[in-house]
């Protein structure tokens, strides 16, 4: 008994497309997740920025700090 050519080509095309569906899955939503993690960042480093500056009293210890 011996397999056909032909299926064994088929069942890798199978495989070879079913891995790379689940690649691109994976990578859509890797990346989705990190451009939503960079936004939070930019509005942390916003507000780092922000209060970084000192709360505007002459004493605040903040306000000459050099980060």
């Amino acid at each position: 008994m011996t397999i056909p050519t032909e299926w064994i080509l088929m069942v890798l095309l199978a495989l070879a497309t079913v891995i790379s569906t689940l690649a691109a899955i994976i990578y859509r939503q890797l990346a989705t997740e990190i451009a939503t993690l960079r936004t939070i960042v930019v509005k942390l480093q916003e507000d780092v920025d922000r209060l970084s500056k000192g709360c505007g009293i002459a004493a605040c210890l903040y306000k000459n700090r050099n980060l």
